[in-house]
């Protein structure tokens, strides 16, 4: 049995911690029974993986804390399609596979609300793995106990990420934040994220880009990496009529067609966003 894990990109500009989506974009996991877990990541990014056992064992312990279920050992082998530590959803996708996984081997029993509530309490945050477990674009909320979302069908665009050489964790980046942003800033941002949801209310993806422009985190997380910092700031100079910071980075999301010598680009990714949810194929 395989599943089909989706790259997401989230925050999206203004939508910190809150929007994310599924791209047309695959980590592709084999599994079957074994004596123990055990986990192989091969394909393009698999030698990139650092502990690919980590994720999964942590997903899975949690499902079983939370469920009750004991989870027989398993042999995974995940093809490894999805940059890592470039902000597209690499870790979400894994634990993702690894819920998926522990509830099809104890019997397929855990509603979806469960295995989405498991994963966001593993993530921290949903804005990663309820659009990867659910697909489409997702607005999402959570405060640490409750979790509530919509999921908006979208348009067959085709989206531009700018992957750089360099990784960014998401720890890392996160220290990066303040305590606290000026009140300026707040509302800057809450005129964009409103809007932002409005034109994506209205099936509008492109023009709702026009509001991702933010105030509260990327120019922190920028600022903390010079390699970044030049990145961003080749990209403005082209004029792109949008750009944000894929997750934590260091993945970008514009509207560029020339990239001909930006700084420390490692690969193009063309995609489109994936509204069809996480994929189990028999």
């Amino acid at each position: 049995m395989r599943l089909r894990a989706p790259a997401t990109t989230a925050n999206m500009g203004s939508g910190f911690d809150v929007v994310g989506m599924a791209l047309k974009l695959h980590n592709v996991v084999q599994f079957e029974k074994a004596d123990r877990l055990k986990v192989l990541c091969i394909g393009r990014y698999g030698q990139e993986i650092e502990n690919s056992e980590g994720l999964f064992e942590k997903a899975i312990k949690g499902f079983e804390k939370v469920t009750g279920k004991a989870v027989p050992g398993v042999q995974i082998i995940q093809e490894c399609n999805i940059p890592p530590a470039r902000g597209l959803g690499s870790s979400a996708a894994a634990i993702a596979s690894a819920l998926f996984i522990a509830n099809i081997v104890t019997g397929g029993s855990i509603p979806m609300k469960t295995l989405l509530q498991i994963g966001t309490e593993i993530e921290g945050h949903p804005d990663n793995i309820v659009p990867c477990m659910l697909g489409g674009l997702v607005v999402s909320y959570y405060d640490g106990e409750t979790l509530d979302y919509e999921k908006f069908e979208m348009t067959d665009q085709r989206l531009t990420f700018l992957v750089p050489e360099f990784k960014l964790s998401t720890g890392e980046m996160r220290k990066a934040l303040p305590e606290s942003v000026p009140f300026r800033d707040a509302i800057s941002n809450l005129k964009n994220v409103s809007q932002f949801i409005s034109k994506i209310a209205k099936g509008n993806l492109i023009e709702a880009f026009r509001y991702t422009h933010d105030s509260i985190h990327q120019i922190y997380r920028i600022n903390s990496d010079p390699r970044m910092k030049e990145l961003i700031s080749c990209i403005e100079g082209r004029n792109t009529n949008y750009w944000f910071v894929s997750g934590s980075g260091s993945s970008v999301c514009c509207d560029l067609e020339d990239v001909a010598g930006l700084p420390y680009l490692e690969a193009v990714i063309r995609t489109s966003p994936a509204n069809e949810p996480f994929i189990i194929e028999l």
